[in-house]
């Protein structure tokens, strides 16, 4: 069981209050002076309750006098805590049990800012990725999507469309469309050095578009928001996502350099479709795990944010899967 650390800052009159909300969530809570407020609650939790002690904190403390609260991953503590118990039915419907919202949003807008490391790490992935396709290397093409860091934008955009986050969403798209056109670009210019077979098994199987491809993309969609909202490793998710995302790309850029322009358009195609359905299962997987603001009067504007953007993903991916469907009949 993963645990975490509670430590909240509260002013003594609700010193007493939060010490036994926090005791329930777990099995250990204490008070200690000082503080930024002159008392300090810490507690012991799983992580997966790190969610529900957040919200109990806020909800019951932050009205009635200054509050700040901290969460840090802790590695280990004896003797080991007791197993609480699972959240309720009800705390599973208000917050995204495993973690915080802040944990979660807190990672996602880290991997969605764009700076040189991202960049360097699409190029890289980019030129891995190509060199599989043209050789028929599977393992390159492998390794290449082990590097490519397309998880976290593609997971801020949902996440923003579902909290009503604009600034975030406008980051993560500039993000995104950085790191595609990079990969186009370079994509391109590798399949001008290299020469381009388009019969090659690796390479031709990205240009054939198909209705399982979408399957594959929404899982994807749906195991990274999963990984971000239960603290599982997301490198793994990261895997799945660039499965969709970057080979279809890459091919799509090293077509073109062969002039193979029809080809080209499926994968572009097959792209896009995956950026659409990745995006839309995102979404859905994080308005099911509850995340929302958590101040009151940014939730209608989140609930209207999250439905205009579900219903224009659907009617895009349904769009869009009518063009693989027609394409991939061809």
């Amino acid at each position: 069981m993963a645990l975490k650390i509670i430590e909240a800052h509260v002013s003594e009159e609700v010193a007493e209050e939060a010490q036994e909300m926090l005791t329930e969530l777990g099995d250990r809570a204490w008070i200690e002076e000082g503080g930024r407020f002159g008392k300090v609650v810490r507690a012991v939790l799983g992580a997966e309750r790190s969610g529900s002690a957040l919200d109990a904190l806020h909800e019951r403390l932050a009205d009635r006098g200054r509050l700040m609260v901290l969460v840090q991953p802790l590695d280990a503590v004896l003797p080991r805590p007791l197993a609480a118990k699972s959240p309720n039915r009800e705390e599973r419907l208000r917050t995204a049990d495993a973690v915080s919202r802040e944990e979660v949003y807190a990672s996602i807008a880290d991997n969605a800012k764009l700076h040189r490391h991202y960049l360097s790490l699409v190029v890289l992935a980019a030129i891995v990725a190509g060199i599989g396709l043209s050789n028929d290397n599977t393992a390159a093409v492998i390794g290449a999507m082990v590097v490519a860091p397309l998880l976290g934008p593609n997971m801020a955009i949902a996440l923003g469309i579902v909290l009503g986050d604009s600034t975030l969403v406008r980051r993560a798209l500039v993000t995104v469309g950085a790191g595609f056109a990079l990969t186009l670009v370079f994509s391109i210019l590798l399949g001008l050095v290299l020469g381009v077979d388009p019969a090659t098994p690796e390479l031709a199987a990205r240009s054939r578009v198909g209705v399982w491809d979408l399957v594959l993309a929404l899982a994807a969609g749906c195991a990274g928001a999963l990984a971000f909202t239960s603290g599982a490793p997301t490198y793994l998710t990261g895997v799945m996502v660039a499965v969709a995302l970057l080979p279809p790309t890459v091919a799509s850029g090293m077509l073109v350099s062969a002039g193979e322009w029809r080809g080209a358009a499926s994968a572009l195609l097959l792209a896009g479709s995956n950026v659409t359905a990745v995006t839309l299962a995102a979404m859905l997987t994080f308005a099911a795990r509850g995340m929302r603001p958590r101040n009151w009067w940014l939730e209608e504007r989140a609930r209207s944010s999250a439905r205009v953007g579900i219903a224009v993903f659907v009617a895009l991916l349904c769009l869009l899967g009518g063009l693989v469907f027609v394409a991939g009949q061809r």
